[in-house]
């Protein structure tokens, strides 16, 4: 993963919305939907709750 994803990924987990990572990280909405979209497939996921699931395993090993 790119380090924007790594850091999108991170903000998916605290439970902030596209909007509200587009305005921490000064990005569109749709702009961070095209990055999580990146890394649902790369991770092999379909979705938020998927994303952070995995992440937060990830984070404990």
């Amino acid at each position: 993963m790119t380090a924007r994803e790594v850091e999108i990924v991170n903000l998916v987990s605290d439970g902030l919305t596209n909007r509200d990572i587009g305005q921490r990280l000064h990005l569109s909405p749709k702009t961070i939907e095209v990055h999580l979209g990146r890394v649902y497939a790369k991770v092999g996921v379909s979705g938020r709750a998927a994303l952070a699931g995995v992440w937060a395993a990830a984070a404990r090993d």
